[in-house]
């Protein structure tokens, strides 16, 4: 069952913190435990004050019993989404984009521009270490032209992304000849930021996407796909619908990656594994 933005679970009264994990695992695919509650309405509690409201009690019945969850939705995508991000994290699987997909002439039989899609972007770094091996690829190969599409279901994050401005100690994964190449260090008020450069800023484009909606807005046919530490907030169930959903938008001979922690979730004929979490697209 999927619910729309006024009902709830039947059988149970509209409200209460039961009511409110069953809709954001029917709206956004993320479960829930009942020993997750207290981090949770621990995170509700500035919008329970914003609102004017006593607790997540008051809150819950806000949402479910007096129409406010559509107001709400934005505020709750916030709340139970975890955006942990790193610039090069999973390093194994930047080596095999480099050395095996655009070294090893991958990107050679194939017709038009190189398209690769961060489907849990964050903050940006994701997308931007993608971004960065395809500059370095079109230096030595100038007739290589490729695209990133970084997509999230969090406005709050892909805003980060869109200004494309880190931390020092964020961007320290980042080789140093990289860093020279693609990030400005920041001065004066600006010190201990670095921003990346504005000619890999306009490759690298940002939109809002849900991996629960029924269609994506997204090319069909991708060279890759990072869907990395995602997976692993969805049941089996959806987690089987988004690989579904994902693949058809990944070209034959397209690759998938996927976090370290969820190569046991992928068990599909046409995804045949060629690296630990990478899959190479058969059809």
């Amino acid at each position: 069952m999927t619910m729309t933005m006024t009902e709830t679970p039947s059988g149970e009264a509209p409200l209460g913190f039961q009511t409110f994990a069953r809709m954001v695992h029917d709206t956004i695919g993320v479960c829930i435990p009942e020993t997750k509650r207290g981090m949770i309405e621990a995170r509700l509690g500035a919008r329970v004050r914003a609102l004017g409201l006593r607790d997540a009690q008051d809150y819950f019945r806000h949402l479910f019993a007096e129409g406010g969850l559509r107001g709400e939705m934005a505020h709750i995508e916030e709340t139970v989404t975890t955006n942990k991000t790193d610039f090069f994290r999973e390093v194994d699987h930047f080596n095999y984009v480099k050395d095996v997909i655009l070294d090893g002439g991958y990107w050679r039989n194939r017709n038009g521009k190189f398209k690769a899609w961060s489907a849990a972007a964050s903050t940006g770094a994701e997308p931007f270490s993608l971004a960065m091996l395809l500059a370095e690829h079109s230096i030595a190969h100038p007739d290589f032209d490729w695209a990133v599409l970084g997509t999230d279901i969090s406005g709050r994050v892909l805003e980060h992304a869109r200004r494309a401005i880190y931390s020092s100690n964020l961007v320290e994964p980042v080789p140093e000849a990289l860093r020279n190449r693609y990030l400005h260090e920041g001065q004066n008020e600006w010190a201990g930021k670095s921003r990346i450069v504005p000619a890999l800023r306009k490759r690298v484009q940002f939109k809002k996407l849900n991996l629960m909606s029924q269609d994506y807005d997204v090319d069909f046919d991708l060279d890759i796909v990072f869907l990395r530490n995602v997976l692993i907030y969805f049941d089996p169930d959806d987690q089987l619908t988004v690989l579904r959903k994902v693949g058809r938008h990944l070209a034959p001979g397209g690759h998938l990656f996927v976090g370290n922690s969820e190569s046991m979730i992928v068990r599909m004929p046409y995804f045949r594994q060629v690296a630990p979490a990478i899959y190479r697209k058969d059809i």
